[in-house]
């Protein structure tokens, strides 16, 4: 496993651990879950592969899970020290259709749901300098690895704090939060699925095999920020305002055109995933959200975004004084 303390790697290694298999953490040593304590780790940075070689192939794998390449230099460098013949997997994500660079810039491209065959982003590094899912893509699959597309993946220990746009008010006892018209729908999974979906791909999905893991059904942007409004056991009203007056981290729930919508049919069908109903995995998403305090990575990465402290509500404010309910 390259990758696998932290987040969705650390959902696939417990995952691959409760289904039997022996596992090889291979990761810098930053993050020691202390669930996965009893498994064999393996600390280097990727880049330095090479240097491990010897102990990667004493390990004697019969498969590797790649969560942590992010770009097609990591992939191949890690792909070299592989020994050869292996089951491979690689993470990858729904960034790379062409439909993801059209929200962005605002124009309609695609019809949905996105298929695996849909059409993919010509721009490449659209989503940072050194990010580019393609890339890593192109070494797996020509290797034979499978490669899996994930939706915006959310649940427990999320470090990017997905459902925060409306939690972060919630916390603050806020009783009215400003919204726009919310339309957008975009594909999420739940972090504990896309941990089955991987394993089932490891053990029997066919070599170069491309497969979408995303729910079956998706809330628009304002039907979410009601779930997650429930799910946090509050009444917070949510007030219709004109997009131009949304806060910065409100303003995925304006008007967007192009949608995000990804088909997991293939994956339910070839390999029998089933997801969690929406309903619980979101419930047990923000209990573990509300219960885990902010920590200062996360706090200072949102100051950054934001412009301002997490507990300034001036925005919000102005916006709700121009609501159009």
């Amino acid at each position: 496993m390259l990758g696998g303390t932290q987040f969705i790697g650390r959902a696939i290694v417990g995952e691959l651990d409760r289904a039997g298999h022996q596992v090889l953490v291979v990761h810098r040593g930053q993050h020691e879950p202390e669930e996965l304590n009893h498994l064999q780790h393996l600390h280097v940075d990727r880049g330095e592969l090479e240097e491990v070689s010897v102990q990667l192939r004493a390990f004697q794998p019969e498969g590797a899970i790649d969560v942590s390449a992010m770009n097609g230099h990591a992939a191949l460098r890690a792909l070299r020290e592989l020994p050869e013949g292996l089951r491979l997997v690689a993470i990858s994500s729904g960034d790379v259709y062409r439909a993801f660079s059209s929200v962005h810039e605002g124009i309609d491209t695609d019809s949905v749901p996105l298929s695996e065959s849909s059409p993919v982003r010509s721009r490449r590094l659209f989503v940072a300098p050194d990010d580019e899912n393609l890339e890593v893509e192109e070494e797996y699959l020509a290797r034979g690895g499978i490669i899996l597309r994930l939706g915006a993946v959310y649940g427990e220990h999320d470090y990017q704090r997905r459902h925060e746009f409306v939690l972060r008010r919630v916390r603050a006892g806020r009783p009215r939060i400003p919204i726009g018209r919310g339309n957008f729908l975009f594909s999420r999974c739940y972090v504990g699925d896309v941990a089955v979906a991987v394993r089932l791909a490891i053990e029997g999905a066919t070599p170069g095999e491309v497969f979408n893991v995303a729910e079956g059904s998706t809330w628009s942007t304002r039907l979410l920020a009601e779930k997650i409004i429930h799910a946090a056991g509050t009444a917070s009203e949510l007030v219709t305002v004109s997009d131009a007056q949304l806060p910065s981290d409100l303003r995925i729930t304006g008007f967007i055109g192009q949608q995000l919508l990804l088909d997991s049919h293939k994956l339910s069908s070839a390999l029998g995933w089933v997801e969690t109903d929406p309903e619980e995995a979101l419930r047990l998403a923000v209990s573990w959200e509300l219960a885990q305090p902010l920590n200062e990575e996360y706090l200072t990465l949102a100051r950054a975004r934001l412009g301002h402290e997490l507990g300034d509500f001036s925005a919000d404010d102005i916006a709700l004084s121009t609501c159009v309910d």
